[in-house]
């Protein structure tokens, strides 16, 4: 399937609306792309300092996650499956910014 970078960048504020309270007040200093990406493996990328471990955090560029469109154009049929893809990745990454390892979002199913 095919998307637009501005039609999954719409996606992808949705999701991040629908996120709960607690998780969108705690979300600082940290922006969203959508980038084209060409891997087989990589949906998602989240570059920064984890929340927990922040210390002295003044005058630092913003952490970055980004969702890589082509990645989930090869892997998702129709849009349906893209949005639920979009949401998996947002919530996996945003677990990274929050300081979860692999394994232990794994374990959470993200």
């Amino acid at each position: 399937m095919e998307i637009d970078k501005k039609d999954l960048e719409q996606i992808v504020y949705q999701k991040l609306k629908k996120l709960p309270e607690f998780f969108r007040e705690k979300l600082e200093n940290v922006e969203f792309f959508v980038e084209d990406g060409d891997s087989t493996h990589i949906l998602g990328l989240y570059h920064g300092v984890p929340y927990g471990k922040r210390t002295n955090y003044n005058l630092v560029m913003p952490d970055k996650i980004i969702v890589y469109r082509r990645t989930l154009e090869k892997i998702c049929k129709n849009r349906k499956e893209l949005e639920k893809k979009v949401e998996e990745v947002l919530f996996h990454e945003i677990g990274h910014y929050f300081g979860f390892n692999e394994e232990q979002l794994r374990k959470l199913k993200y």
